[in-house]
């Protein structure tokens, strides 16, 4: 049986976060600025745009509200070789 952790880590590793692509969109100018906007610390921000740190859903809201964009515009999926099924990831009852 694979750990709750260990799935979440594989899943987000399926995702990068377009954080900087969309500040930029809304012409927010700094991580700084959106910091204020947000509330959200400015290095965890720096973290966040540089996918060094998976976007929560809490943070994905608060930033999707602040630049005017839908949640779907801050995440992509990414070209993943090989699929989840199969390689010991299925989901068991």
């Amino acid at each position: 049986m694979v750990s709750k952790r260990k799935l979440l880590l594989k899943v987000a590793k399926q995702y990068r976060n377009r954080v900087r692509t969309c500040r930029l969109r809304a012409m927010v100018a700094s991580q700084e600025d959106l910091s204020k906007l947000t509330g959200i610390n400015r290095s965890t921000v720096s973290a966040l745009e540089n996918n060094r740190l998976f976007l929560s859903s809490q943070y994905a809201l608060l930033i999707a509200e602040a630049l005017g964009c839908k949640l779907d515009d801050l995440f992509e999926k990414r070209e993943v070789t090989g699929s989840i099924q199969g390689q010991g990831w299925e989901q068991r009852a």
